[in-house]
């Protein structure tokens, strides 16, 4: 079976994280002196050397020495996404960053402590490294998902610079791995009950006092798009969760002002503006997340460069013939600069694209561009979908209250199904809504 094939499923990773929790509960995975780890963990795990050594190798042992992918799939199954990582993670926390991290489309992935043949000296495979297991995988693959780790850069191993540099050669998509973001739903929801405890005050109070400026309503919006747009631009810190929150209690303000408009004026314009404040509410929630997300960014780019130097020949390998074999064949076709290159675009952008590649080959390195935010993506869906909704609202302001609810007819000529803004009006809300 060609290295090519030598993969596994998500699944097959799903499962194989059950296996160890097992092995560790049951004392057939224990720490060692170099893995320490604690059994009662479960985000980190025993490193992958321990998995490797206490079950790996013994279960294939007993398989007749091939690796664990092949006895999973001993026809093999063809590779889409490689993972390139160091060993020294633990097994619960590369796992999980995998999974979390999976790329749509990816059916089968290349990860070497499962694809390649652990009891068996693999030494004549890497003598070529361009011909070697890691580097056929990886040319045949659509997608590179590195996975970081708290204690080095994985880019201080010369295997992963070298996998690196295979990856932007052959223009594969390559993306940084992140854990499963916890406590962010909870987040989010404890953000949204501020903005409906909000609103429920508000609304009590404009009932009281009587409708609200139109000025002082338009403040209110800014005001939210503001600290939303803010909270885009600035680091994760204390005072942009404080802006945060602000922006959610005034969305707040704005569902409840809404709301007391409809109930007086029953229209479809009054709609339309409670269906605005409800969803620009979500985006304030969604900023929440992002503000999340960009911490862990943030601590998964720190990771990336822990003890990196910057440059190919200060990176390690346990195999020193492998490290020289590598530079080598690097120096003779005078790659090293497109490898510090490749690693450099990635730990500066997120992600490499072949369109990013040319990119910074172009104008130079771009920054977070392989980030985005949930907050900005909903508040322009909010624009494109609220927009288009009020505009439609137009064509009807007579009261749902009305003896005669179809005067618009009259007033405009003839029914709104006859003119062709209507419908450049109603399929934008539809493409607004397929679009989710």
């Amino acid at each position: 079976v060609a290295p090519n094939r030598w993969c596994v499923t998500r699944q097959d990773l799903i499962e194989f994280r059950c296996l160890v929790k097992k092995h560790v509960a049951e004392g057939r995975i224990a720490p060692t002196e170099l893995d320490p780890f604690d059994p009662n963990d479960a985000d980190v795990g025993p490193c992958v050397h321990t998995i490797t050594k206490q079950l790996i190798v013994p279960v294939t042992e007993k398989a007749g020495n091939t690796s664990w992918a092949l006895m999973l799939h001993p026809d093999g199954l063809e590779c889409d996404l490689f993972v390139t990582h160091c060993w020294l993670e633990g097994i619960y926390e590369f796992i999980d960053k995998v999974l979390n991290s999976w790329p749509r489309g990816a059916r089968h992935a290349y990860c070497c402590m499962l694809s390649n043949p652990q009891n068996l000296d693999i030494g004549d495979l890497l003598s070529i490294p361009r011909e070697s297991p890691f580097a056929l995988a990886l040319m045949s693959a659509r997608y590179m998902l590195v996975v970081p780790n708290r204690k080095c850069s994985i880019y201080s191993r010369i295997w992963c610079t070298y996998e690196a540099f295979i990856a932007y050669s052959e223009s594969k998509f390559i993306f940084v791995a992140t854990p499963p973001l916890k406590g962010a739903l909870r987040r989010v929801c404890l953000l949204l009950a501020l903005s409906f405890v909000t609103a429920i005050a508000s609304s009590f109070l404009c009932s009281l006092s009587g409708p609200i400026p139109n000025l002082a309503l338009r403040l209110i919006v800014d005001f939210v798009l503001f600290c939303v747009m803010l909270q885009s631009f600035l680091r994760a810190s204390r005072a942009v969760q404080v802006v945060t929150h602000l922006a959610a209690v005034f969305g707040g303000m704005y569902v409840g002002y809404s709301v007391v408009a409809f109930a007086r004026e029953r229209s479809y314009r009054e709609l339309a503006d409670v269906a605005r404040a409800f969803i620009l509410c979500v985006s304030v929630a969604m900023a929440e997340a992002d503000l999340l997300w960009s911490r862990q960014s943030v601590e998964e780019a720190r990771n990336l460069r822990r003890e990196f130097t910057g440059d190919l020949r200060d990176a390690k390998s346990s195999v020193e013939s492998d490290r020289e074999k590598i530079l080598s064949e690097l120096e003779l076709f005078g790659q090293e600069h497109r490898v510090n290159l490749a690693i450099e675009v990635l730990l500066t952008s997120g992600m490499s694209t072949p369109t990013l590649q040319a990119a910074a080959e172009t104008v130079g390195l771009l920054e977070q561009v392989g980030y985005w935010n949930l907050s900005i993506t909903s508040m322009i869906w909010v624009a494109w979908f609220a927009s288009s909704l009020g505009e439609l609202a137009n064509y009807d302001n007579t009261s749902l209250q009305s003896g005669y609810p179809y005067a618009w007819i009259d007033a405009m000529g003839g029914p709104p199904f006859v003119r062709w803004q209507f419908w450049v009006l109603v399929f934008s809300c539809l493409q607004a809504l397929v679009w989710l």
